[in-house]
This record gives structure tokens, C-alpha cells and sequence, in this order.
């Protein structure tokens, strides 16, 4: 359809905007795009649609051509038009009429403006510019796009805020031997000399972040299940690897796709499903309609790999198949809420995968999966709630993190006990019916969601989605004549003033000599008179949380914490034994227990440990206490006794976890005889039953090898380089290599590469990198590149991906443990105070393990055992 003009009605515009002194947005337009220009443009804009055209040159260091035709409907003509593209006044070369007239625009503050007098109600403009390169991930041989939360406008002019919903066309001019995908299938291919044009299909409306394109050097495989088609691309040479992974990539693909047409009552929203498989892609998986991308090591798993890897590659796919329901057919109105997709995601992928892995205790993996993550942060000053504030769009990728990815799936899992599992679905089919192809908010939600509970939503809602922090359960127990007289348990805040409180379901225990007492209560109060455990004779423990499925942390005294350092053994329920674990681990973090005596007990259990997930989380944990909670003194008097622990499990255990052990015997190793191991396991002279080396085990071995200055360790990393046959994967171990061999000074001259920002581009390199130059052999030396690259975080925020600032802050200061490197960060912090606040609180969440770790470990040293606790239960 054709949009006609009348240049009275535009004659007409102008003299009313004259007269009427209307007010051109221009002078107020900043950076990024606020809140009140999303809102004013919501107001204007009725319907739009972009038809792109982009000619993608072989060489990535080419420009790229593209052209853009806009068709936008607008209910208020009387104000300008404002475009989003950060290149606006470098990039774009003409903005032409329906009738081909010049457009007199304007540029500002990354804004393309059309003013006012050239606008009708239906408009068609066409625009020529050279897209911009940061959104367009450009390699050898492929690129991809990737705009959320707010890219598409680094890449082309377009209106980019979720809540205006677009229909996409796209014209890819692209080499001849290259292959491309994009949300919709190609309707026509024309052959131009040496190029090809392809033409895909109009897209369901959908929002710019969605909007994806890719095209390179790819094979591709299709296959057909139940009438319906799933398209893989991939760039992996190893056909036998693909042989093995590709049936069962599909099979997913396909189990999540009918579950969730089952669970949600609708259809599969779009019009053809396919996905990419790309090498060191920055996120697990990003979910555009009809062209999901993944990291291909998350999807092409090794012989060696684990049940675990298996099981998170179908979390993974459940995941972002979800997200055509959550998130894409129904998007949120504004990036406050990009929290919303998120835990939809993460909460339908648990639901389809669990009956695929009837051997998997499923209550134990949400525990240990979302948990411990969402501690990590929630426990730091720079925790924040899950619905955060946001007045900008530049600063949406700030909000993604664990909060959002671990601890909302908590938070949801309540919401459904509240309000029982069908009604629940019931409401979730409501919102998602009443917004089909549109946006809405969390509140949206929970006013439908009202109307199939009679739980009152309001608190609830109030105090875990809206407020921050993490609840500290506390207790107090009186004890008379050897039995319990009174058991009182509350819950806040670590400021016990605050007025913030958690209702959430917790079962209670107190265990004596010869029995144990539980309960469960639904914590409605923030002080909660527990009478039923009147009388109980005296306790040897309290533990509040028996069942696993409390949030916090939840106090134990010393008599507690003695007993059940003694006792976790031997509980026999796997959750309950998980549970304990991770608070003792918090107990730790908190000054409360040594680490040391977590750490002996930890070694001890994983001769005994068999549930593979317990495992997992203990060997994590470990490594934690053993390079940031222990001295120097502690490490090495432990090291020995580790080493041969884990040697003696790799050898004795079962075939899937033998790996678990490699990798931290791989960190911790420094005995000649642990090391002369690895080296023997990566030139083959030993060979260990059960155990699978991949090519990225043995690059890993070569690497720690190296950082110890064994011998033959550099000649051993060429060797396996060498006989690496996927050039990806050689391009990527020959940028890391830089952080590994070589003396500190060029060790510094490669950090140094990174405040250039083309020497980023590739952010899964840069983030191996950092970890093996601030590998724990060499955090002494490391610590001099903490201030640079503090100093660095504002420039990655601006040129990075959405995780990037907070992965390179984690990668950065991960096992520092230093006094100097905790001067370090509060130096920064104390020069920098009126520091952006999102950046700040990823500071203090990468570094809340120096705030808490360097007092620990003087504590300990200092004290002489006796605990400084009276209440000691």
C-alpha cells in the first residue's frame, strides 16, 4: 500500500505549529533515549514499518552500504519526528520524500529529527546512510547483528524503544558463497556478479531489539518433525561433532515448542523457526523470532561432556524457545521490566525439562541453580531489587544480572505456590491472550493475575519484586529446665530497623539428641511466636530453612554452626544437605564461621559426595575459600591434601563427573606430581578410564601448564594449537595465548590493547584473556591493572554487550584477595563519587568478596578459637 501526501495538509501543519508555538523537541534531545521522549513518541506514532537494505561486503574492515525506507503513521504531525541512530550526523548521506524531495533534517545527540513540516499523517521517507559497525559483530567470513536492549540504532536509523512495534523487511546484498537468516524466510534470490540479493519476508510486528540478521560462511541443516521445520546454521568442521549433537539440538527444539503451545493454549506465534550456532557468541542464547542465536559450545557439546552440560543445553534451548511467548509475542513496555522475559524464560524452561531427566532431583537442581547465583549479588551493597528504576534506554544493559536471571525464578516459584499451579497458568494464559503482538508491564500482570487468587498480591509484591536487599532470618530461643520455652523467628534486612520484611514459606527444625522437630509456617510477619516447640527438650541445632526452599540467610548460632559442620555428612536428604552447605558457606562470608573449617570439611566430602550437583557446587565453593578466604600459610599447608583428593577421585569416580574434578585439579595444582599428571594427560603417555579429552581440555591443561613455568609447557601449547583443525578455535587460542606466555611486560602491553576498542570486539576472547591474566599464580602482578581497568568500565558499557561491563569486572577482580587490591577499588570509589550508579553497583558487587574477605581473614588470624558469641545456640 502506497501512502498519498497533500501538500495543503502539510502547508496547514506548518502554520499551525507557527501559531500555535509548538515546541521542536530538538534542543532537548539528549543521549540515548529518556523515558519522556519513548512516552511523547508512543503518543505519536500509530504505525510504522522499516524496509531495510544493507550490502555486506566480503571484507569486514568495508564499509557497509544500507538504505532504509520508513513507513510511519502518525497521530500527531504537529510535533517533529525523531529517529534513533547514533551516526546520525557522520552516517547518513540523504533523507529523501515519497516524491523524492530533499528532507531538510537534523541531527543531535545520536537523533535523526524530521521536522515537523514534512510530516503527514502517512508518511514514506527514504534514507541513505552507512550503517554503524558496533551492533554488527563482524568477523572471517560471517557477521551477526545483535541490538538489544537499544543496538538497532548503532546499526540504522529506527525508532528503538520496545513498546513501538515495527514490521521489518529486509535485502541482503552478501557474497556469493555466503548464506544468510534472518527473522523471516527469503521469498526471492536474484545473482548479481560475484554477490547475491536476498529478499526476506515481512515480519510480525515486533520490537527493534528483535530484529535480527546474520549471514557468512555457514552450513546449514533442516529438518522436519510433525510437519513442522527447524533450520540450524553452524560453522563446525567436525562433522562427527555435528553427527552427535544435531538430532538432539532439534529433538529440543521441538519437545519445548509443543509443551509451551500445550501450557500457553496458543500456537507457535510466528512464521518459521530457525537458529544460528555461533563460535564465541556473547550470550548463552538471544531469542529473535524465527532467528535464535546460540554460543555454539553450549549446543555442540564434546564426548567428554558432562550430564549436567547436557542438561543445561536443554534448559538453554527450553529457554529461548519460551521467549517467543514471553518476550517477543508479549514484550514489556519498558527495559524496567526486562526482568519479566527473563523469569518467564527461566521459570517454563525448569517445567519442560524436568520430565526429561526423571533422575535429576529437580527441587535440588532449582536450589543449587538459582540460589547460590542470586546470593552472589543480593548479598553485596550493590544488590538492587528485580523491578529497578530506569530513565534512559542507554543504560538498560545495567540491569541484567543475576538478580534478574536467578533470583526472579525464586521469587515467580512463589508466586505459583501462593497462588496454586492452575490458577497461575490460568492468568498467565489471560496476559498473554489480552497482549498478544503488544507490550505490557509487571502490573499488568499482577492486576490480571488478582483475579484467579485470593493471596494478597500487594505485599508480596511490594516487598520482593520492588524492594532490594536479601532477608537475613534470625531467631531467638529461650531455654528453661532443659526444654525449649519460647522459639521466636524474625526476618529483615541486615539493617535490623528497616521496615522492609519477606513473607515466604519456611520449614523450621530443631534438632535434639534423638529426634527432630520441623514445621512448616507461612511466614506472613516479620516476627513470627513459634508455640508448637514449646517443651522440645534443649536442641543440639536450629535450622530454618529444612526444606531448601527459603530465600536468605538464615542464622545459625555457634552451637549450630559446630554441629553441623560436624554432622552435614551424614544428612541424607540431598536438598536439606544443600541447603546447609550453601549457609554455611554464607556463614563464612559473614565472618561467622572460619574458612578454613568449611574448606577440610568440603575436601573430605568429595570422596563421599555423590549426588553430581552437591558436587558441583562444593567444588565451586571451594575454590572460592581456598584462593580468596584462606592465607597464603592455609593454601599451602591444604594444597597437598586437595590435590590428592581430587587425583584419587579422578580416577575412582564415575565416568560423568570425572571431568568436575579435572577442572579444579586443573586450578589448583602445584605439586610436581599433580602437574606431571596434566602434562602426562595432554601428550597421552597417561591415560585415565572414563575420562574424554576435548580439544578444549587440552588447550585448557597447556595453559594452566604454562602459567607454572613447567617444563616443555610453552612447546606443548604449540603442538595442540597446531593440531586444532577449527580455524575459529585457532584464531581464538591465538588472541588468549597473549595473556598466557611471554614475560609481564608483554603480559601489560596486551592489557594495555584493551583500551583500544576494536581490540574488544571479540568480548568472549577478551573475558578468557582476563581470566588467565588475573589467573591466581599471578594476581601479585595483576593488581596493577585493577585502577586501569576501573578506569575502563564506562568506555564498555558504551561500546560492550549488555553482560560485558559486569563480566569484565568479574573476570578482573575474581581471586584478588589483597589489601592492596581492596585499596585498589576503594580508591576508585572514593575519587569517583559521583560515579553512575548502575556501574557502581557492579563494582561493589565484583568486589564484595575483598570487602568481606580481607576482615575475615585478620579475624581469624587473630583470634585464638574461642567463639564471641554468649547465645550459642
Amino acid at each position: 500500500m502506497i501512502y498519498g501526501r497533500s501538500s495543503f495538509y502539510g502547508l496547514c501543519s506548518l502554520i499551525l505549529c507557527i501559531f500555535s508555538s509548538c515546541s521542536s523537541p530538538v534542543k532537548q534531545l539528549g543521549e540515548g533515549i529518556s523515558r519522556s521522549l519513548a512516552e511523547s513518541r508512543k503518543t505519536q506514532i500509530a504505525d510504522i514499518a522499516y524496509h531495510l537494505s544493507f550490502e555486506i561486503p566480503e571484507d569486514p574492515k568495508e564499509d557497509i552500504n544500507g538504505h532504509l525506507e520508513l513507513w510511519v503513521s502518525l497521530q500527531d504531525t504537529l510535533q517533529d519526528l525523531v529517529l534513533d541512530f547514533d551516526h546520525a550526523d557522520s552516517l547518513v548521506h540523504q533523507v529523501r520524500s515519497e516524491e523524492g524531495e530533499r528532507v531538510d533534517f537534523q541531527t543531535v545527540n545520536g537523533h535523526l529529527v524530521i521536522p515537523s513540516r514534512f510530516l503527514q499523517q502517512k508518511n514514506i521517507f527514504s534514507i541513505g546512510f552507512t550503517a554503524g559497525n558496533q551492533a554488527l559483530n563482524r568477523r572471517k567470513d560471517y557477521l551477526y547483528s545483535l541490538f538489544v536492549p537499544a543496538n538497532a540504532s548503532s546499526c540504522f536509523p529506527v525508532v528503538d524503544q520496545p513498546n513501538i512495534k515495527g514490521k521489518y523487511t529486509l535485502n541482503l546484498t552478501i557474497p556469493d558463497h555466503w548464506t544468510a537468516l534472518s527473522n523471516e524466510a527469503v521469498v526471492r534470490t536474484e545473482s548479481i556478479k560475484n554477490q547475491k540479493q536476498l529478499y526476506f519476508g515481512e515480519t510480525m510486528p515486533i520490537s527493534s531489539y528483535l530484529f535480527a540478521f546474520t549471514a557468512g560462511v555457514f552450513d546449514s541443516i533442516s529438518t522436519t518433525i510433525d510437519d513442522r521445520t527447524y533450520t540450524m546454521l553452524h560453522r563446525e568442521p567436525d562433522s562427527l561433532k555435528v553427527l552427535r549433537n544435531a538430532d538432539k539440538i532439534v529433538e529440543w527444539h521441538h519437545k519445548s515448542m509443543i509443551w509451551l503451545e500445550k501450557y500457553t493454549q496458543i500456537d507457535y506465534p510466528f512464521n518459521k523457526f530457525a537458529f544460528v550456532l555461533i563460535p564465541s557468541f556473547q550470550f548463552g542464547g538471544m531469542e529473535h523470532p524465527g532467528a535464535i542465536y546460540y554460543k555454539a559450545s553450549s549446543l555442540f557439546l564434546d564426548p567428554s561432556h558432562t550430564w549436567q552440560q547436557e542438561k543445561n543445553r536443554a534448559r538453554l534451548i527450553a529457554h529461548e524457545t519460551a521467549h517467543m511467548w514471553f518476550g517477543d509475542l508479549v514484550t514489556m513496555d519498558w527495559f524496567n521490566d526486562v526482568w519479566l522475559k527473563e523469569v518467564f524464560a527461566n521459570f517454563m524452561a525448569a517445567k519442560i525439562t524436568q520430565p526429561e531427566f526423571p533422575d535429576i532431583d529437580h527441587d535440588l537442581q532449582f536450589l543449587l541453580s538459582h540460589y547460590p547465583s542470586a546470593y552472589e549479588v543480593d548479598r553485596t551493597r550493590g544488590s538492587h531489587p528485580i523491578q529497578q528504576p530506569l530513565n534512559n534506554l542507554k543504560d538498560a544493559g545495567s540491569l541484567y544480572g543475576n538478580i534478574i536471571y536467578q533470583k526472579s525464578p525464586v521469587v515467580m516459584r512463589m508466586l505459583e505456590q501462593n497462588m496454586g499451579e492452575e490458577n497461575f497458568a490460568k492468568g498467565i494464559r489471560a496476559y498473554l491472550q489480552k497482549y498478544a503482538f503488544d507490550n505490557a508491564t509487571w502490573d499488568d500482570l499482577m492486576s490480571i493475575m488478582k483475579d484467579y487468587t485470593d493471596y494478597d498480591l500487594d505485599p508480596w509484591n511490594q516487598q520482593w519484586v520492588k524492594s532490594a536487599g536479601m532477608p537475613e532470618i534470625k531467631y531467638n530461643l529461650r531455654i528453661k529446665n532443659d526444654s525449649v520455652s519460647k522459639f521466636t523467628v524474625f526476618t529483615g534486612s541486615k539493617n535490623d530497623n528497616s521496615s522492609i520484611w519477606w513473607p515466604q514459606k519456611l520449614m523450621l527444625e530443631i534438632g535434639t539428641s534423638d529426634s527432630v522437630w520441623s514445621q512448616n509456617v507461612n511466614k506472613d510477619f516479620r516476627v513470627f511466636n513459634v508455640r508448637e516447640a514449646s517443651g522440645l527438650p534443649s536442641p543440639n541445632y536450629v535450622f530454618n530453612n529444612a526444606n531448601g526452599m527459603g530465600y536468605g540467610f538464615f542464622e545459625m548460632k555457634a552451637q549450630t554452626r559446630a554441629y553441623l559442620l560436624e554432622n552435614v555428612l551424614k544428612e541424607e536428604n540431598s536438598v536439606k544437605r544443600a541447603a546447609i552447605w550453601i549457609n554455611l558457606h554464607e556463614s563464612v562470608l559473614r565472618g561467622k564461621t572460619e574458612a578454613e573449617k568449611l574448606l577440610m570439611v568440603q575436601v573430605k566430602s568429595l570422596a563421599q559426595e555423590r549426588e553430581p550437583l552437591i558436587l558441583s557446587y562444593l567444588i565451586k565453593s571451594l575454590d572460592h575459600l581456598y584462593w580468596v578466604y584462606l592465607t597464603a600459610e592455609q593454601r599451602e599447608k591444604c594444597v597437598h591434601k586437595i590435590e590428592s583428593v581430587l587425583v584419587n577421585q579422578l580416577i575412582r569416580s564415575d565416568k560423568k563427573v570425572k571431568v568436575i574434578y579435572l577442572n579444579f585439579l586443573k586450578r589448583i595444582a602445584s605439586s610436581e606430581k599433580a602437574l606431571s599428571l596434566l602434562s602426562s594427560l595432554l601428550d597421552g603417555s597417561t591415560d585415565i578410564e572414563g575420562l574424554e579429552l576435548s580439544d578444549r581440555d587440552k588447550i585448557s591443561i597447556a595453559y594452566e601448564l604454562v602459567i607454572r613455568g613447567h617444563q616443555g609447557a610453552v612447546e606443548r601449547l604449540n603442538a595442540q594449537t597446531e593440531a586444532i583443525n577449527n580455524d575459529d578455535f585457532k584464531r581464538r587460542i591465538n588472541f588468549v595465548r597473549n595473556s598466557v606466555v611471554g614475560n609481564i611486560k608483554d603480559r601489560q602491553l596486551f592489557f594495555e590493547s584493551f583500551k583500544v576498542s576494536q581490540n574488544r570486539a571479540n568480548e568472549e576472547w577478551v573475558l578468557e584473556a582476563l581470566t588467565y591474566l588475573h589467573h591466581p599464580y599471578r594476581v601479585e602482578e595483576s593488581v596493577s591493572m585493577i585502577q586501569p581497568s576501573l578506569e575502563l568500565l564506562q568506555e564498555i558499557k558504551k561500546t560492550g554487550d549488555i553482560f560485558f561491563p559486569k563480566r569484565w569486572l568479574d573476570r578482573t577482580l575474581r581471586y584478588h584477595y589483597s589489601e592492596d587490591a581492596l585499596d585498589q577499588v576503594k580508591q576508585f570509589l572514593f575519587r569517583n563519587n559521583s560515579y553512575p550508579q548502575d556501574l557502581k553497583n557492579k563494582i561493589l558487587q565484583s568486589s564484595d568478596h575483598l570487602f568481606r574477605s580481607v576482615p575475615a581473614r585478620k579475624k581469624w588470624d587473630q583470634k585464638t578459637g574461642a567463639e564471641e558469641e554468649v547465645d550459642t545456640l
